[in-house]
């Protein structure tokens, strides 16, 4: 029995190390990082231009959208909706310029976490928001399926709103 059992575990162990080794593909990082840049790109005119169809094509189905307020949570089909009422409304100015932007390719290549910020004046002239995505590439292209917006004050800022708040 214990001849058996050292004979099955010898077996296994030279099993193991027989099985071939995964190739792995070499990531062009920059490429990926231009790749999401240009997505980010594409998105943010989307944006500015308020073009729901365009923002929902840069989109995956699976999506979370996630606004400045906690109650804005959504799923792609709702964030559209949410932007064509959005854009509806000619009173509403969605102009920023993205003053950082930092993009990190994940090691296999098929993902990217991106950061953004920039000042939306319409929303707070003195508050920065913060823009976080994670993209992922889907064949040859490059889609958001998680996105994130964020103010962020400075921390000098926050006992002053704190304030605000009371």
């Amino acid at each position: 029995m214990r001849n058996t059992l050292i004979f099955l575990m010898m077996a296994m162990i030279i099993l193991a190390a027989c099985q071939p080794k995964p190739k792995t593909v070499p990531v062009d990082t920059a490429a990926a990082k231009d790749s999401v840049s240009t997505l980010l790109d594409k998105f943010n005119s989307a944006m500015k231009a308020k073009d729901a169809n365009t923002i929902a094509a840069l989109i995956t189905e699976d999506g979370l959208i996630c606004g400045t307020d906690p109650s804005e949570f959504w799923d792609k089909s709702r964030f559209v909706e949410e932007w064509k009422k959005a854009a509806a409304d000619t009173s509403v100015k969605f102009t920023y310029s993205i003053d950082k932007q930092e993009i990190r390719i994940a090691s296999d290549g098929n993902s990217a976490i991106a950061i953004e910020q920039a000042i939306l004046a319409s929303l707070s002239p003195k508050i920065p928001f913060r823009l976080v995505y994670h993209a992922v590439k889907t064949g040859d292209k490059w889609l958001i399926d998680f996105a994130s917006w964020n103010f962020i004050p400075k921390n000098e800022d926050i006992p002053k709103l704190n304030k605000a708040l009371e």
